[in-house]
């Protein structure tokens, strides 16, 4: 009995799109909870009015611009890792985007100055890419499950 799977490339983009809603919703938590710094990864929209840069058109904005680029990354982990069945890649690619964002963030003199990070907020930033490096690299990377080895005759 064969049962229906998802085409790899789909499965990519709807994993990223579940990536994108857990990202979100951790770093909300971790914003709550003081974990990070307030309002560090979101950019300032200075094309919005100001009275709606706290209210929820700057979080919708926020997260499209999480969804697209879990999207874009997602794609690229596929080129790159399809066939890794570890939990490796998928580790190091969050702490590659992470990376990646604390440089331009130093770069281009962002809010993110990692030289003035406090301790609980970088702890809380390497929890949260790795979390995501690791649900979209290994929902990705993951073997079918339901793959039935057929005898030859």
């Amino acid at each position: 009995m064969e049962f229906p799977t998802i085409k790899r490339i789909p499965l990519a983009i709807y994993t990223s799109i579940a990536g994108a809603f857990l990202f979100y919703s951790l770093y909300r938590i971790y914003v709550f909870f003081h974990f990070i710094e307030k309002e560090l990864l979101k950019p300032g929209f200075s094309f919005i009015a100001a009275d709606f840069q706290k209210g929820w058109l700057s979080e919708i904005i926020f997260f499209v611009i999480i969804l697209c680029c879990s999207v874009l990354w997602a794609l690229i982990y596929y080129v790159l890792f399809k066939n890794s069945h570890t939990v490796f890649p998928g580790i190091l690619s969050g702490l590659f985007v992470l990376g990646a964002l604390l440089l331009a963030g130093w770069f281009f003199e962002w809010r993110i100055d990692p030289a003035v990070l406090k301790t609980r907020t970088i702890v809380s930033l390497f929890s949260l890419f790795i979390l995501y490096g690791l649900f979209t690299g290994y929902s990705i990377s993951y073997e079918e499950p339901y793959k039935v080895n057929q005898p030859e005759k």
